[in-house]
């Protein structure tokens, strides 16, 4: 009987998590597919590209972190099979994320060039990435957006349909980008900028269609302007568990384009070789991020059904399948690491060896890299244990990764393997700290709090 109850919360998990892992993949490709496509273009323009989407990655983190904390609540709300509610906190992100993310992607857009040089691009890297960092950053604010509906979709255990539509819309960037980038036809040869137009576009057409779709065909779900007391009810709950996401988040982002500044700093090769090593691994890595949402569903609506020892089970089931998933990871991207040549053969020998070394190094910590995600943006977070997430990122990247990567990288001038030496030591120092907090009683206290109280959050802010 228990087997057949734990195949059937293994089902329910894989039902979420296969596709939202799909969707990250796709989604994660409108850059991958940017890089193989202005490869052509040799390694520069690889840096170029590179360089904007990881000053866009940190817009994209911060606020889908409201996607996050939304989803938190979402989850609940549909637990206990109110759909008032969940029409009124997913409003309230979808408004939120869209008016924070055009307020930050504006200096990108307006002053890309001065933004590029004051992070220590070379001239050479700001003539080619200062247009397509301009179009990139104007997609930002649907990015994000987009990244609170399928919140919403998955919260209500729907993760086909945002996977569908993503899906869509990375097949007509791919298209879009050859197309732009390449010139066929009636239209011109527009280099990397083309690639710009194209994740525009594309993300534009994605965000329509996910708030088309949530709010025609989801039964129960409306739009709500948000203003009122039912906002100010709603706001204030939502801000106390989303706000350390978001400055974890933005932290994480930050401290990620600091590795970039480092490898910068050393030179173009090892700039180019980071940006490959991160667009690789996250390829891999994102198949696992499907974990984090299915624990955010799973165990948020066993609270918001008054089930603690529910929410418990799942949770410990998520985390089971997260260390096999890393475990697969660590071996598929040491098998990738081979196929470099053949993935960019246009680029020079020197970017492909450091590439390679930076592969196998973070090879080695992708179950800490996977643990990270499902206890620090799904366990913890559905808990309300939000303060100790961000407390674990200042100490693992501000205490002692960014630090030990500046002396080695740019005091002692070791050279880039260092730095990826660095951010490894940082994951793993990282996944030391939050299991430790997951096996304690903190985190079941907190878990206890949502369980005896699903709407405590609410009344607390009124």
């Amino acid at each position: 009987m228990n087997r057949n109850r734990s195949g059937s919360n293994y089902r329910e998990i894989f039902r979420v998590a296969i596709p939202v892992s799909l969707e990250a993949v796709f989604q994660s490709s409108f850059s991958f597919i940017d890089q193989i496509i202005v490869g052509i273009l040799g390694a520069v323009a690889v840096a170029a590209v590179g360089l904007s989407n990881n000053l866009s990655f940190i817009l994209t983190l911060l606020y889908s972190a409201v996607g996050t904390g939304s989803g938190v609540f979402i989850a609940q709300a549909y637990g206990r099979g109110n759909m008032d509610e969940v029409s009124e906190i997913t409003a309230l992100g979808q408004t939120a994320a869209a008016i924070l993310g055009a307020c930050s992607a504006l200096p990108l857009i307006l002053f890309p060039s001065t933004i590029l040089r004051l992070v220590g691009a070379q001239e050479e890297v700001v003539a080619i990435a200062a247009g397509y960092l301009r179009l990139f950053a104007a997609a930002a604010p649907m990015t994000v957006m987009s990244a609170v509906t399928t919140a919403t979709f998955r919260s209500m255990s729907d993760s086909r349909t945002p996977m569908a539509i993503t899906m869509s819309a990375v097949a007509l960037n791919t298209l879009l980008a050859f197309v732009f980038v390449l010139g066929f036809g009636p239209f011109p040869k527009l280099g990397v900028i083309g690639a710009g137009v194209a994740t525009l576009i594309s993300q534009a057409l994605r965000c329509v269609a996910l708030l088309v779709v949530l709010y025609s065909r989801k039964e129960g779900m409306r739009w709500y302007w948000p203003f009122g007391s039912r906002f100010q009810r709603i706001g204030r709950p939502l801000l106390r568990i989303t706000y350390p996401i978001v400055l974890s988040e933005m932290l994480w982002g930050t401290s990620t384009f600091v590795y970039t500044i480092v490898f910068t700093r050393i030179g173009t090769a090892a700039l180019a070789s980071s940006q490959i090593v991160t667009t690789v691994e996250n390829i891999f890595i994102v198949a696992a991020t499907g974990l984090a949402p299915a624990a955010v569903a799973t165990v948020g609506q066993a609270l918001g059904m008054g089930s603690l020892q529910n929410a418990k089970k799942e949770a410990s089931l998520v985390l089971r399948v997260g260390v096999i998933a890393g475990i697969v990871f660590t071996i598929a991207l040491i098998g990738a690491s081979f196929l470099l040549p053949i993935i960019y053969p246009k680029v020079s020998g020197d970017v492909l060896s450091l590439t390679f070394w930076g592969l196998i190094i973070m090879a080695c910590v992708q179950p800490a890299k996977v643990l990270n995600s499902v206890i620090g943006t799904g366990i913890l977070p559905t808990g309300g244990d939000t303060k100790f997430v961000l407390f674990s990122h200042v100490i693992s990247s501000y205490a002692l990764g960014l630090p030990v990567a500046w002396i080695c990288g740019i005091v002692a001038r070791l050279g880039a393997w260092t730095v990826f030496g660095s951010r490894a030591l940082e994951e793993a120092v990282k996944a030391v700290i939050l299991v430790l907090r997951y096996r304690s009683s903190s985190w079941h206290r907190k878990l206890e709090t949502f369980r005896r109280d699903p709407a405590s959050e609410f009344r607390r802010a009124v």
